[in-house]
């Protein structure tokens, strides 16, 4: 980002957003459903980045407020970023298109009894462990099931994508729906 900031002055601001969007926000969002369920100060470090990314932007001064440039810019916060790729890794076991390895920890609310084997919901297993919670057989499945019906009934994986933002951005900004 240094040698990004180098160039600002040099460069518009649609190229300047061109070459943080690739060169940092690409870095950030490279496997970021790893870091699911990690500590908050991790979450933290990985947000600032985005933070100082976004000052960087708008050109906003280094203590500015950055929920509103996130907003400005559409940009997830990170928390939001690492759910989105969970969700669409979940899309891709959900219609058959993902690894075997990745469709084998998932397995379906199969109990015709209750409520969310009629939604799809997946079931999650039961963890003792923090540790266990991390894994993606618990968190994608988590993330999964709390989206609304809505989102994960769509049918292309271009549309889910869509809905999927729109529905965390409502989300992460304060317009749930």
């Amino acid at each position: 980002m240094r040698r990004i900031r180098q160039l600002r002055r040099l460069v518009d601001r649609d190229v300047l957003h061109t070459l943080v969007r690739w060169l940092v926000l690409g870095r950030l969002d490279y496997c970021n459903g790893l870091f699911a369920g990690c500590t908050s100060s991790t979450l933290h470090r990985l947000q600032r980045v985005q933070d100082a990314a976004a000052r960087l932007v708008c050109g906003a001064a280094a203590r500015a407020h950055t929920r509103p440039l996130l907003k400005q810019l559409h940009w997830l916060p990170i928390d939001s970023r690492m759910q989105y790729k969970l969700c669409t890794l979940m899309f891709d076991v959900q219609h058959g298109t993902a690894p075997v390895y990745l469709t084998e920890l998932c397995e379906r609310c199969s109990d015709t009894r209750l409520r969310s084997s009629s939604r799809g919901d997946f079931s999650v297993p039961r963890t003792n462990l923090r540790l266990s919670d991390k894994a993606f057989s618990v968190a994608g499945l988590r993330a999964w099931n709390s989206l609304p019906i809505g989102v994960r009934s769509c049918v292309t994986k271009t549309t889910f994508c869509r809905h999927l933002k729109t529905h965390l951005f409502r989300v992460s900004y304060g317009h749930v729906s």
